[in-house]
């Protein structure tokens, strides 16, 4: 129980009134000290109005002619003041209050055990068994006969309470494990809540109603709960469970989660233009369509270093052979090993750099090696937002033409890319625009069955490219993806025919610095048939537009000596369309 600090000592203005509080007679008190209370005893007068008023059960009026004695010339003394305040605060049910007031009175030694006291009842009516124990371990040393009883009365009610409370929490938590279970995770989370209300010091509800708020698509509500949950104790397996949810609701490479998982896949296709691969030597074709089998592998190892810190190995292999005799050398095999490191450095900003190896080949029956590269790149990522995320990446590569064939793909590529992402409930979206410069060599090739004539076939160049990428969740089963990029590439020099004349005189036909644009849209649809296995379609357009194509009508009198600068001596048909359909089955682990 509370006690009141009362003042009784004698002073010739007052003393009617304090002997009428010291009999009993509380109204008269006051409405003596009422009458007395002018300068300069105001303050000793107003405070025992307070005292009166309080006795008398009339805490409000109390608390009013307390504070008015505190403001007075003569104000009491400050402990004793702020014990009774609490006293009065305590009344009115403003614990927090009383609680503060009662501890800005333990500096008095004579009050200092009760106070403490006084503000763990009030500590403890508020909602706060661990500070009502504080301040009770505080009273006890030194604590006289009937200060000792209030203590041990205080710690009796703090160990009840916890009794109480626990068994709520504990009821509640299972009430809203069984909710989260139904699927329910709405009413989970505030049975959760109350679970966490009721045991302060558990994290594990804390955690589950992170987790009921994730369930609900409330990522920032989950995050502060279970990064709150991370603060508390857990079991080291709810605490490794908090860190995968976090893992979840972040961005980017921590975002994919920790561990192992192996893919594979294989799958059947149709190629309208096998011939426009990019790589290609002179071909001016109007396109060798054939069918196609692909098969695809990948493995990928992912570790959190920290909690900051986040880093991934992967693995990718894949193979297409075409059934076409006559396309069969262009058939590609691919291998890439990568590993990447990601660091939040702070809680919306990324920074992270990766390096891989790529190695290609070509061909079936004449397989042989391609073009070898090694790249490297860093991005700087900032997380505006829960639904938008701005990246800035830069890369380079060195490539290299595996055999003398084609020594013309060797050289360096540097890329810069700005992207913005944004993120809805069962929509991601990102657009881009990125800067290329591919500066990779000249390919010489004389035409077939003429020692005379070369085609000289600059490959080096710089683009502007423009795209955005969009995927649509339809349902746990089926998702569907479009990819479209719009590209404007100028090339570094000029390509040409070189000819030795009868007179041994070496003269350039046709010198033309290619320009191309290039636009690729590409849906695609899957569906999961299992926990393992998905099947997935995808088509693949590919138009090419360009100035240099022997097909285009030159202007009357272009082709005259000495330069030749008409079509006719273009090096390839640049103006084309490429479709590509496949339907892949895949597997993953």
């Amino acid at each position: 129980m509370l006690t009141l600090l009362t003042l009784l000592t004698a002073a010739d203005p007052l003393s009617e009134a304090r002997q009428a509080f010291a009999d009993g007679q509380y109204p008269e008190a006051e409405r003596l000290a009422l009458q007395a209370a002018q300068p300069p005893q105001e303050g000793a007068a107003l405070y025992l109005v307070g005292l009166a008023r309080f006795r008398d059960g009339r805490p409000t009026e109390a608390l009013e002619a307390l504070d008015a004695a505190g403001r007075a010339p003569d104000a009491p003394e400050r402990a004793g003041w702020s014990f009774n305040r609490g006293a009065c605060l305590y009344a009115l049910e403003r614990f927090a209050e009383a609680e503060q007031a009662f501890l800005e009175a333990t500096p008095d030694e004579s009050l200092a055990r009760l106070a403490w006291v006084n503000a763990g009842f009030a500590a403890l009516d508020g909602g706060s068994p661990e500070r009502a124990e504080q301040w009770a371990k505080r009273a006890r040393p030194g604590a006289s006969e009937r200060e000792t009883v209030l203590v041990e009365e205080l710690l009796a009610l703090v160990a009840r309470t916890r009794g109480l409370a626990e068994d709520a929490a504990a009821e509640a938590y299972r009430q809203g494990l069984v909710s989260f279970d139904a699927g329910r995770f709405e009413e989970a989370r505030a049975f959760f809540l109350q679970a966490a209300k009721g045991d302060t010091a558990s994290g594990r509800a804390r955690l589950m109603a992170g987790a009921s708020a994730w369930r609900l698509g409330e990522r920032e509500t989950a995050r502060e709960d279970i990064t709150s949950a991370l603060a508390l104790p857990l079991e080291p397996r709810d605490s490794q469970t908090a860190r995968d949810y976090l893992d979840r609701l972040s961005f980017g490479l921590r975002a994919q989660g920790k561990g192992f998982q192996a893919s594979a896949g294989a799958g059947l296709g149709f190629d309208s233009n096998v011939l426009q691969v990019g790589v290609a030597a002179r071909d001016v074709s109007t396109g060798t369509a054939s069918a196609f089998a692909e098969a695809g592998l990948g493995l990928v190892a992912r570790w959190r270093l920290s909690d900051t810190l986040f880093t991934e190995l992967s693995y990718g292999g894949t193979q297409r052979a075409y059934a076409l005799s006559s396309a069969q050398d262009y058939s590609l095999q691919l291998h890439r090993a990568a590993v990447a490191l990601e660091w939040d450095v702070a809680r919306r900003v990324r920074l992270g750099a990766s390096s891989w190896g790529d190695l290609f080949f070509t061909g079936l029956s004449a397989f042989r090696g391609l073009q070898g590269s090694v790249s490297g790149s860093a991005w700087l990522a900032l997380d505006e937002s829960e639904w938008t995320s701005s990246r800035l990446d830069v890369a380079f590569a060195h490539k290299a033409g595996l055999v003398s064939e084609f020594d013309f793909l060797t050289g360096q590529r540097l890329d810069a890319t700005l992207s913005q992402e944004l993120r809805l409930k069962t929509l991601g979206l990102t657009a881009w625009y990125r800067y290329r410069q591919d500066r990779i060599g000249t390919l010489e090739q004389a035409v077939s069955g003429d020692t005379t004539r070369t085609y000289v076939i600059p490959f080096a160049w710089t683009g502007h490219a423009v795209g955005a990428a969009a995927r649509w969740v339809l349902n746990e089963q089926l998702d569907a993806s479009l990819n479209a990029e719009a590209e404007w590439r100028d090339y570094l020099s000029d390509s040409y025919l070189r000819v030795r004349t009868a007179e041994g005189a070496v003269e350039e036909w046709g010198r033309r610095r290619r320009e191309d644009f290039r636009f690729v849209l590409g849906p695609a649809v899957s569906a999961r048939l299992s926990k393992h296995l998905q099947l997935s379609a995808r088509y693949e357009l590919l138009v090419n537009a360009s100035n240099v194509d022997t097909r285009l009508t030159d202007t009357a009198g272009a082709c005259v000596a000495p330069e030749y600068v008409c079509h006719r001596y273009d090096y390839t048909n640049g103006n084309y369309t490429k479709h590509l359909v496949m339907l892949e089955l895949g597997a993953t682990w």
